[in-house]
């Protein structure tokens, strides 16, 4: 488990290099989390001011269900604590969870829409993906909702099953049973997200009447874990200090 450990924090120190290549960093914003496979409801995060590009395995943060650290040095990002949390309790399955601010997933969630499959990477997130209001959630007095545990309820609720959630607004949520799995659906998602934003400027996209039936929830899994795997190679030989 000790093993197990370490290789979960290695691919989240190197996802969070690859998010800052690809441009998923917008100043302190963001976070990316693992849950810890010892310790199952605490879970690993990024220290808040450290840039994408130089997190290294140690400067990884463990965080326990007080949202306290209790492993490694820096601030905390406690912008998104009651979140990850609750959706790391509802769901034992989950390894990894996602939500970076990347641009095209920001703009395209102002939409409120979901993705089309449109293209063949799109149809990936077929059954997979669910919309969230967080503007809908209102108090007794119809005014906007406050209370952090009960957004995050509401979130939670709503996420469900699904690997793929459209926050209104405010951008991308995935996850994964992996670590792996879950930073390659989030580059896909915001790929997709890219794809839909110029095909819709462009025209109006032919969606398929009749589709295959879809995959199975493994083999969803793998795919995403197997398209993670050249660029963690990558990553490794380019920046290997992100393994320290």
């Amino acid at each position: 488990m000790s093993a197990e450990r370490l290789h979960r924090k290695q691919r989240l120190a190197a996802s969070y290099r690859l998010f800052a290549e690809l441009g998923f960093e917008v100043g302190l914003a963001g976070h990316f989390t693992a849950r810890d496979p010892i310790e199952t409801d605490h879970y690993w995060i990024n220290p808040l001011g450290v840039p994408f590009t130089q997190i290294r395995t140690s400067d990884l943060l463990r965080v326990d269900g007080q949202g306290q650290v209790v492993e490694g040095n820096g601030l905390l990002n406690t912008s998104a604590l009651e979140l990850h949390y609750q959706l790391q309790q509802a769901r034992p399955e989950v390894i990894g969870i996602a939500h970076l601010h990347s641009f095209h997933g920001r703009v395209w969630s102002s939409l409120g829409q979901l993705f089309q499959p449109i293209t063949a990477e799109a149809s990936a997130f077929r059954g997979e993906q669910v919309l969230f209001d967080r503007n809908a959630l209102r108090d007794a007095g119809g005014g906007l909702l406050q209370d952090r545990d009960l957004v995050a309820r509401a979130f939670v609720e709503a996420f469900a099953g699904h690997n793929l959630l459209v926050w209104q607004n405010h951008g991308l949520w995935v996850t994964g049973q992996s670590v792996e799995s879950a930073a390659w659906r989030f580059i896909l998602a915001d790929d997709t997200a890219r794809a839909h934003l110029l095909a819709y400027a462009a025209g109006q996209p032919r969606v398929p009447e009749q589709l295959e039936g879809a995959s199975n929830p493994a083999q969803r899994e793998l795919f995403a874990w197997l398209n993670f795997v050249p660029l963690w190679d990558r990553i490794v030989q380019q920046q290997p200090d992100l393994l320290d």
